[in-house]
């Protein structure tokens, strides 16, 4: 038995003056291995560095692409003000191979794997976990074991997702000389033994809910939904190199090569469909304490399923639905709501909420056009107000910016809702990173089914997840009879859309239209209609889509006093009032308003008027009519909505994924979203491998 590892790692830091750029081994710590390992509770506090690791691991990337690169989701800047808009966009002008969040998580993401290779080892000499295997019986050694084994696929996960093809070690790094033999691996290759490994260590996990495992450590729960999702990424579309040998491994491109790439999936990607299937539907057939919140106890006045999942996330509770949650902890570093909420004009200390930036936007056409009116989930994913910072809403503004600037914000999380809303500093929710729910798991095992030709098994589960987002009156028409009607790719579209419409602002859009071969499509439709929807703003004053919504130049807002409409509560909740009640400009839409437990000290204006009245924001109101002379003389504002849209046509228009020309569409031209190696990272491959996908050297 080896007599000590490396607890606080051998790194694969990329270590160059202050650079974190190759893979090169640091001087480790020796530990004694019989103390470290002497019992599962020693080497639990060994795997709780590796989840501090994973808190950051990926998440600047997230920030940059993952939640604002989609047809649903993007930025609140203007196209010129990031750095970050260059790759999220498609590369129309190259940057820096140096770029700092791509390098970070290069060298963060094998850190993790290589602390997981030594934790696999050391606990495989382990002589109880030895039996537990035989035995084929779960123990907190053999859930550890798991554990680190899910660390390690997750991190690979995320490399072949950034980059592509990429150095492969299923063993520790010890030495340079490790290192500098390290080739590219295929992509296939490591999705094919990250799987395997997962399928066999999976058994011997615990579920949620079991050995006092919940959803802020990895379990037999999210192994199972994780092998599952790396299987539809293995059989998915993926940019591909034409320098690489991907071996015996057959293709199906789509489109044309450019950049000595091309965009493909295997051959063979319903085997892989079939893996995902299996492992996802042992997942829902036994899924330990997670479910899906199909039911709101809150009652009358809130009544949206939907919503709950996410207060549970704000009461700075687990939520029951999730199957892994990034742990947080109040009065540290979280970006929720900060960059992924509802954002605030708050100053960045003892402001009611503190400031929120609102990175996570969504597109004008998706909030208005791809919703059902009916649909609960709109409102609790995106809003048209933020919080002033001084206890009271404000409307958004669609001229470029950031928190209330910028356009419609997400609306998951808001500190305004938390149960005690942290004011003494921003940036310090405490507010937990949800990256597997169970929604995403039955979507995926819906998309699976589909694939598969089991449609009748697929509409099963869509109806599962669309159900909720409907009241029971709705049900028979836009959950039952929508579903029945569908077929063929129909069915597949809808759960794509689907999947759109349930995790907007949570970052999954851009990998699930690329890894489904839609990448490129939509970002021509999405485009099209943002450009159909300025042109009749500028010529008419409003656009009108499909289900009915306009979105118009002017709407009229008028900050109001609650209770001069018979209202108790300033944070509102589901509105369920008719039109014609006074209080409905103010209900509607949902889940707005600003904190009720906030003193009258720290309200400002003082008379109270903290709540924001909104008239025509689905409908046209000529500015000229009677209805607008009526609400001005009732005291509301003629105020700008749709107009800086036009003002900023650029920036809703031809700058959404401005490196992907209508013209590349029409030839055909592959999707260029890879990120690209280190300039550190080539000169210390000793020319084994060197940037694709038409990126720099250095």
């Amino acid at each position: 038995m080896k007599k000590s590892i490396y607890m606080f790692v051998l790194t694969l830091i990329l270590m160059s003056g202050c650079k974190r750029d190759f893979l090169e081994v640091s001087s480790p710590s020796a530990v004694d291995q019989d103390f470290v390992f002497s019992s599962p509770q020693e080497a639990y506090k060994v795997m709780m560095g590796e989840y501090e690791l994973w808190r950051n691991a990926n998440g600047g990337l997230f920030y940059d692409l993952d939640v604002v690169g989609s047809d649903s989701e993007t930025h609140p800047e203007s196209y010129d003000a990031q750095m970050r808009h260059i790759p999220e966009g498609l590369y129309a002008s190259e940057m820096t191979i140096d770029y700092t969040n791509s390098v970070d998580t290069w060298a963060d993401l094998y850190q993790i794997a290589n602390r997981a290779n030594m934790i696999m080892e050391a606990i495989n000499e382990n002589a109880e976990y030895q039996t537990a295997v035989a035995e084929n019986t779960v123990t907190d050694w053999t859930h550890l074991y798991g554990e680190a084994a899910v660390f390690r696929a997750y991190a690979y996960f995320n490399l072949v997702r950034y980059f592509g093809d990429v150095p492969y070690f299923d063993i520790p790094i010890t030495s340079l000389s490790q290192t500098d033999s390290a080739a590219l691996t295929s992509r296939d290759q490591i999705y094919d033994q990250e799987i395997e490994k997962l399928k066999s260590v999976q058994g011997l996990m615990y579920r949620l809910g079991e050995g006092g495992i919940n959803a802020e450590r990895f379990s037999r729960t999210f192994a199972q939904g994780l092998l599952g999702k790396m299987a539809l990424f293995a059989g998915g579309y993926s940019l591909r190199r034409k320098d690489m040998d991907y071996g015996s491994v057959a293709l199906e491109q789509q489109g044309s090569d450019k950049w000595d790439s091309y965009y493909a999936r295997r051959s063979d990607y319903k085997d892989y469909y079939q893996i995902a299937n299996t492992a996802l539907q042992e997942l829902v057939d036994n899924s330990g304490s997670a479910i899906l919140i199909t039911s709101d106890p809150r009652g009358e006045g809130f009544n949206n399923p939907f919503q709950y999942n996410f207060q549970y996330n704000m009461n700075l509770q687990v939520s029951p639905e999730s199957l892994y949650e990034v742990g947080e902890t109040q009065g540290q570093a979280s970006e929720r709501p900060y960059a992924f909420g509802r954002p605030s004009n708050g100053g960045g200390a003892n402001a009611y909420p503190c400031k929120s930036y609102g990175q996570s936007r969504m597109f004008p056409v998706f909030y208005y056009g791809d919703y059902d009116p009916a649909d609960l989930r709109r409102d609790v994913t995106a809003t048209v107000t933020v919080n002033s910072g001084a206890a009271s809403e404000v409307l958004v503004n669609f001229t470029p910016g950031s928190r209330n600037q910028g356009g419609i914000s997400n609306n998951k999380w808001d500190e305004s809702r938390m149960t005690n809303p942290f004011t003494d500093s921003q940036r310090k929710s405490g507010i937990n990173w949800v990256q597997m729910r169970m929604a995403d798991v039955i979507l995926m095992l819906a998309e699976t089914y589909a694939e598969l030709g089991q449609e009748a098994a697929a509409k099963e589960q869509l109806t599962k997840v669309r159900s909720r987002a409907f009241t029971d009156s709705d049900r028979p028409a836009k959950v039952h009879s929508y579903i029945n009607s569908l077929s063929g790719e129909a069915l597949k579209e809808a759960i794509q859309q689907e999947r759109k419409l349930e995790f907007a602002g949570e970052g999954l859009r851009r990998y699930d239209l690329i890894r489904t071969g839609k990448f490129t499509d939509k970002i021509k439709e999405v485009r099209d209609e943002q450009k159909s929807m300025v042109a009749a703003l500028s010529s008419k004053g409003y656009y009108t889509f499909e289900n009915g919504n306009t979105i118009s130049n002017y709407i009229y807002t008028k900050a109001i006093n609650v209770s001069q409409v018979g209202m108790a509560k300033m944070l509102t909740t589901q509105c369920n009032v008719a039109e014609a009640d006074p209080s409905h400009p103010v209900r509607f839409p949902s889940w707005r308003g600003n904190c009720d437990l906030w003193s009258a000290q720290n309200f400002l204006p003082s008379d109270g008027n903290r709540n924001l009245a909104i008239k025509g924001l689905f409908e046209y109101i000529d500015p000229n009519g009677d209805e607008a002379a009526a609400l001005l003389a009732q005291g509301y504002k003629k105020t700008e909505w749709g107009i800086n849209i036009v003002n900023f046509k650029d920036q809703y228009t031809t700058n959404i994924f401005k490196g992907y020309t209508d013209a590349d569409y029409a030839a055909g031209v592959p999707p260029r979203y890879m990120l690209p190696f280190s300039s550190e990272t080539i000169l210390r491959s000793n020319g084994l491998f060197k940037n694709g996908y038409g990126f720099a050297q250095q």
